[in-house]
């Protein structure tokens, strides 16, 4: 990775906006929710094993400002609270590269493809969500200079079972969206990656459109106490399953986190 990291520095500049909000974006309180789980994938690249990492889980909202899971590094709510579409913007960091920050070193590809690959980094990204009921709307924009691309997600998951006590089983799919830079970024091979001995032929990908399929279960033990399990499939494009780096044509991730409401 490179010594100077994008996420130290968006990390940084989320602390620093966080000590000097001004008093009109103040509210009363915060509205918190906090815990900790395990995510679980299964990565595109080629001879790449099951990941497993355990994760914090972070929720948090004062005023029209929110971070964590739902929203990113930090986020700002540009429409009124009684809107019945929340629109918001803000800052995230976008990792989705081969030697991720949620791998673990350890369990990299020991396909020779990777020989003396040299994988890109994770990158800050601007992000703006649109929310209506079920419907979420995402664009990611990269501001550190990285990748230069932009990603996008339409996703719709709806209740489909509704219990006592909150309990609900959610359904729903989309499609996710990276431009041509940004597809290049993450599975192109050029320039000093190409390596024809172990396999890594020149390959330039186009714009990729992936669908999605997802699942959710939100079982509430009481009013604080809560465990939600959330599983995503995504069909790659054949723009990034043709990747010489790529050696499935799908992902899949399951999380799991028990959360608490103070």
């Amino acid at each position: 990775m490179k010594p100077n990291h994008p996420l130290l520095s968006i990390t940084t500049l989320v602390l620093a906006l966080s000590l000097t909000l001004p008093e009109w974006a103040r509210a009363d309180d915060w509205n918190l929710e906090f815990g900790g789980g395990v995510l679980v994938m299964d990565p595109p690249w080629k001879g790449m094993p099951t990941q497993h990492q355990s994760l914090p889980y972070v929720r948090a909202e004062y005023g029209r400002w929110r971070l964590g899971v739902q929203y990113g590094l930090f986020q700002y709510r540009l429409t009124p609270a009684e809107w019945p579409v929340d629109v918001g913007i803000g800052l995230d960091y976008r990792d989705e590269v081969y030697e991720s920050l949620f791998y673990s070193d350890d369990d990299l590809s020991d396909d020779p493809v990777f020989e003396g690959y040299d994988s890109p980094d994770g990158e800050g990204v601007a992000r703006l969500d649109l929310r209506w009921q079920d419907l979420v709307v995402r664009l990611r924009q990269d501001v550190t200079d990285q990748s230069g691309g932009t990603s996008g997600e339409i996703s719709y998951l709806h209740p489909v079972y509704q219990g006592g006590k909150g309990f609900q089983v959610r359904l729903g799919g989309g499609v996710v969206w990276k431009d041509r830079e940004y597809s290049r970024y993450l599975y192109g091979i050029e320039g000093d990656n190409i390596d024809r001995s172990v396999g890594r032929y020149p390959y330039l990908p186009d714009d990729a459109l992936n669908y999605v399929a997802s699942m959710q279960v939100i079982y509430p033990f009481n009013q604080q106490w809560a465990l939600s399990a959330h599983a995503h499939y995504e069909w790659l494009d054949e723009t990034v399953s043709d990747s010489p780096l790529v050696g499935q044509d799908g992902l899949g991730r399951f999380m799991l986190f028990l959360t608490y409401r103070p």
